[in-house]
């Protein structure tokens, strides 16, 4: 078993391994905001709540289209359908609901 000391094996590795440079944040970034950038940064807050406020409303009519769409769609088939059955000349086209029927006397 062969056991390489520690030492030596990060002397090995020094040459290869390269010193990067420490990042340092831009000044802007350091720096207290000014009377105008605190402004500045209070309209972009109110024009980002105001685009959110309109990508709701676009977000509701949308689904209110579709609502709407999918009930048409869904009246016109049934209609499409009673219409072709009284069409053929069927007498029994319209389904009968049961709380509508007449019930027997004797009951």
């Amino acid at each position: 078993m062969n056991v390489i000391p520690l030492d030596r094996a990060r002397a090995r590795l020094r040459p290869r391994i390269v010193a990067t440079p420490r990042i340092e944040p831009p000044a802007t970034l350091t720096r207290p905001l000014r009377a105008a950038e605190r402004a500045a940064a209070a309209e972009d807050a109110d024009e980002d709540r105001l685009r959110m406020r309109q990508n709701l409303a676009a977000f509701l009519v949308i689904v209110a289209i579709v609502a709407a769409g999918t009930w048409l769609l869904a009246n016109l088939h049934y209609y499409s359908r009673l219409q072709s059955c009284m069409l053929a000349g069927h007498r029994n086209c319209l389904p009968l609901e049961t709380k509508y029927l007449a019930q027997p006397y004797w009951r």
